[in-house]
């Protein structure tokens, strides 16, 4: 499991193009990559749209890659902190490069 905490937001961020997908893709991997009821996901993706400064716990190893990508696209500064030493099981989903 790892943690994504939220630290801040770019105040002048351009990334904001494809905004729709990236809220709709954001939404997709918290419910995937969070253990947490549905309400609380629902909370949290609503805090993040609003650009507020939130931290996700008890995230699953193989969706901090795409979470942190989208947050990133969207603008977030964040820090990662992970619990596990389980390199392989982070990037199992990773695309290939």
């Amino acid at each position: 499991m790892a943690t994504i905490e939220i630290v801040g937001w770019k105040d002048e961020f351009i990334g904001l193009i494809g905004w729709e997908r990236d809220k709709s893709e954001l939404r997709k991997w918290l419910r995937r990559g969070i253990k947490a009821s549905p309400s609380t996901i629902k909370r949290l993706a609503h805090q993040i749209e609003a650009r507020q400064l939130v931290s996700l716990d008890q995230v699953h190893d193989d969706a901090v890659y795409w979470l942190t990508n989208i947050l990133q696209r969207m603008g977030a500064e964040f820090r990662a902190s992970l619990d596990t030493t389980n390199n392989q099981q982070l990037f199992k989903n990773c695309p290939p490069r």
